[in-house]
């Protein structure tokens, strides 16, 4: 019997980095009970640019967006989740803050 050797087609960059990373967002928002809500959620690179136009409009079901990890009611993140949330998927709650830091840094540096 003959070997067959199957070669599947050439992945695109973005089908490439969907299958190596995602992004995960603390999200928050308003229900339609009007309660506060927030979210972090696991979204592929190539759902970035669609997520956020449906942010901007206002009114969307985040499920169609990426997956959501974990979700509660309030405006706060209860500090057990934060910290799991840091632990168990390395997100980085100042990364806002670190990054302002590390350019300005870097342009002090070129002073």
């Amino acid at each position: 019997m003959a070997n067959v050797h199957i070669t599947p087609p050439p992945l695109s960059a973005q089908s490439m980095a969907d299958l190596l990373c995602t992004v995960i967002l603390l999200c928050r928002g308003v229900g339609t009970d009007k309660k506060p809500f927030w979210a972090y959620m696991c979204i592929k690179p190539s759902m970035a640019e669609s997520f956020k136009e449906a942010r901007n409009k206002g009114v969307f079901q985040l499920e169609n967006y990426g997956t959501i990890i974990e979700l509660g009611e309030g405006d706060e993140v209860p500090s057990e989740i934060k910290q799991r949330m840091e632990r168990d998927y390395g997100v980085n709650h100042h990364f806002e803050e670190d990054l302002m830091a590390a350019i300005k840094s870097l342009e002090h540096d070129k002073l």
